[in-house]
């Protein structure tokens, strides 16, 4: 609960030093490495990020924060297959739209397809002048 108050107040540092004792303690709790890769996403460290959200992953293939989280870094990193897939993943998890998180990776999903059919349509007008 202390981690979790520190990272909403903005505390990084301190909320890292907690799930970082707790992810030592018990290395079976995804739950700290999503919290970590969350911190991590906040301070930009999207490469650290991503790996701890694969890690959490890893443990629990259902955790809808991570596969968000995980589709964000993929989107920032340019990486718009991944975090669709992802995205994807967190809306067949909660069909019926339940958790607040599944609305977040609709919009991102969306934000996803904008950047792919841009990303299309620069590299059609690249090929198009040569």
């Amino acid at each position: 609960m202390q981690g979790f108050q520190a990272y909403e107040q903005g505390l990084y540092d301190e909320a890292r030093a907690i799930f970082e004792d707790l992810a030592a303690r018990d290395a079976s709790e995804g739950y700290y490495r999503t919290a970590l890769g969350a911190i991590c996403l906040a301070v930009d460290e999207l490469d650290t990020a991503l790996a701890y959200f694969n890690e959490a992953l890893a443990l629990n293939p259902e955790d809808c924060a991570a596969l968000v989280n995980r589709g964000e870094v993929n989107l920032r990193l340019g990486n718009i297959l991944q975090a669709a897939r992802d995205f994807s993943r967190v809306v067949e998890l909660d069909p019926e739209n339940k958790d607040p998180l599944t609305e977040r990776a609709r919009i991102l999903a969306a934000a996803a397809l904008q950047s792919a059919e841009e990303a299309q349509r620069d590299a059609g007008g690249d090929s198009a002048k040569g």
